[in-house]
């Protein structure tokens, strides 16, 4: 009788995928084999089943040693991710992952072929990131949410005056 965990079948695998993380599961079940590469991209596939940045636990390290390594190296898990969520609150780890994933080997924007939703909280916004969402606005995303936190917008308003530039700009 063989004792392998690659004999489960599909459904079971993806029953145990639900009880961990996106980045869990790539570090402890991908290149097991290709059929668990496979359902692991089905995964990915589905819209709000995605890599979430700067979740409580997942550190810059985490990010840029292992899991960044792991997706770029792989062209069909690349291919298969269609959601990402950013998380700001952390704006030095925010830009370095951020510089990671859209200038990735020069790439620029191709690393996520299939990227159809785009969710960014507390962020500041710099001409590069205004330029790569302008980019994956107009030939990929289907959704975009950027999310700014009150003391961005508070910083931001008090150098600003919004009410002149409101009515200078229309809607």
């Amino acid at each position: 009788m063989t004792n392998k965990l690659e004999i489960l079948p599909n459904e079971i695998f993806l029953n145990i995928f639900l009880y961990f993380s996106w980045d869990e599961v790539l570090i402890s079940f991908w290149s097991l084999n290709k059929r668990i590469n496979n359902l692991i991209c089905s995964i990915f596939e589905k819209n709000k089943n995605g890599i979430i940045f700067n979740k409580p636990g997942l550190s810059y390290k985490k990010n840029c040693k292992i899991l960044l390594p792991l997706i770029f190296n792989s062209l069909s898990l690349c291919s298969s991710i269609k959601y990402i969520h950013f998380d700001g609150i952390n704006s030095i780890c925010f830009n370095l992952i951020y510089q990671d994933i859209f200038s990735h080997n020069d790439k620029s924007i191709l690393c996520f072929p299939n990227l159809k939703l785009l969710y960014i909280t507390r962020c500041l916004l710099s001409q590069s990131l205004i330029q790569t969402l302008s980019f994956l606005i107009q030939y990929q995303l289907n959704e975009l949410t950027l999310t700014f936190d009150e003391v961005f917008y508070e910083t931001f308003s008090s150098g600003y005056d919004l009410s002149s530039s409101r009515s200078d700009h229309g809607n």
